[in-house]
Order: structure tokens, then sequence, then C-alpha cells
């Protein structure tokens, strides 16, 4: 499949990945608790919970050697149902246009439960604080933006973010969180087992994904990231970080 080049808006802020160091744990990273860490991925969930909203953090770490190919990995969103746990479509609403971009998720949920659909508004920022460089993809629900399908139950509240930072010795670190409202009636056990399943295999399958060889030797202009697709001459005007 061929993979579009990806939106300059979305992704020009990639380059902030180099040079990061390990930030401070922060307040409100102290307010979650360990309760799944397999494989390499550990999973979060928020040690107060509010009364609608479901929330989790999985943490993991890839291989940093080819950054080039988590860039064209999020630019397929064909590919998404393979990674996004839950996830068995994503389609984009105002593709060729500005930033933010608008996405159409739906989910197919286990029996007894009615699958989701999710209409989504990402954004890019950097963060650019001493010690702390990072990029932030962040999630942000906006339910008006298509009319309701019959066939599926709306989220109606969902907040979330992915970050990604360079971590020694060569290694990228990935954080996924998400704080959501998924509607209707869901018993507290199912919930609890859904929300420990999601950010893991979430995970677990973009490190695998990623490593796909048509992900890899891809060279984006103007993103100054690691990669073997990266052409010799922009390798010699890249500046020491």
């Amino acid at each position: 499949m061929q993979i579009r080049a990806p939106r300059l808006s979305l992704l020009m802020l990639l380059p902030l990945l180099a040079g990061a160091g390990a930030p401070t744990p922060t307040d409100g990273e102290r307010q979650w608790r360990l309760v799944s860490d397999r494989n390499g991925i550990q999973v979060y969930r928020p040690r107060a919970a509010a009364a609608r909203l479901r929330a989790f953090r999985g943490v993991t770490r890839l291989p940093a050697g080819d950054e080039y190919a988590l860039v064209a990995l999020l630019a397929d969103y064909a590919a998404y149902p393979e990674w996004l746990h839950f996830v068995d479509s994503a389609r984009p609403l105002n593709e060729g246009q500005p930033a933010p971009r608008r996405l159409r998720l739906t989910t197919l949920m286990p029996w007894p439960l009615t699958d989701r659909d999710i209409v989504l508004e990402t954004r890019v920022t950097p963060i650019r604080e001493p010690g702390r460089r990072e990029v932030v993809v962040t999630l942000r629900n906006r339910p008006g933006l298509l009319p309701p399908d019959p066939a599926y139950l709306r989220l109606p509240a969902l907040t979330g973010e992915f970050r990604f930072r360079r971590v020694p010795p060569d290694e990228l670190e990935v954080v996924y969180q998400l704080s959501l409202d998924p509607g209707g009636r869901i018993p507290d056990w199912l919930t609890n087992l859904l929300l420990r399943e999601a950010p893991h295999f979430t995970l677990e399958r973009l490190r695998r994904v990623v490593t796909r060889a048509k992900y890899r030797g891809h060279y984006y202009p103007g993103l100054d990231l690691r990669g073997p697709g990266r052409p010799q001459a922009a390798r010699n005007v890249t500046k020491p970080q």
C-alpha cells in the first residue's frame, strides 16, 4: 500500500524527539497506580476515579533506529485497526484541509456490548522546557461533527494523548493515555478488564507493526529525525544536538 506523505502541519514537530531528557514526574503522574507490567508495557489506572469517566495510561519503549517509520505509520490511517485495540475503522473527515485533523473511528466491542463510534480532533503540540522535550498528539472528542449513526453508540466524552520522547540509550518512549465516558451500561468488572487490555495490546501491536518493511526507509523533508531513509546531504546540514 502506498503511504501518503503526512501533512507538515501534523508531523513537522516530531524533530523535537531529538535530545529529550528524562523528566521529573509531575503531581499528575504521581496520581496513577500500576495495574499491569507485561512484556515491557506498563499500564496504569488513576488512584481516584471520577463518577462516569474511566481512564488509563500505557507506557512502553521502541527502538529509535528509524524514527521516520513512526511518521509513516501515523500517516497510514487504513492501518489503525491493526494496532489500535478495539478499533475496526478509521476515516479522516477533512483530508486535504489544514490542521487540525478530524477522524471518525468505529470500534468492535465484545458481546453483549454495543459497538461505539468516536469523532476526534487531533492536534500536535511541542513541549520545549529545560530538560523536557517531547511531542504530544492530543485527542479531543467532537461528537457533533457528524450525525449519529444508529448502528453505533457514540462516545459522549473523551480526551487523550500520545506522547513521544527519545530516551537513552537509543529508544523512543511512548505514552498512550485516555480518559473517557464509554456511554451506556457496562459492568464495572468488564470496564476494568477492557481498560487494562486497551493500552497493553495497542502498544504491543504498535511496537510490532511499526517494524514492517513498508514503514522503513522513508524520509520527509524538514523532519530532523534519525533513519536510514534520510539522504546523506540532509545529514551533512544537521546541526549537532
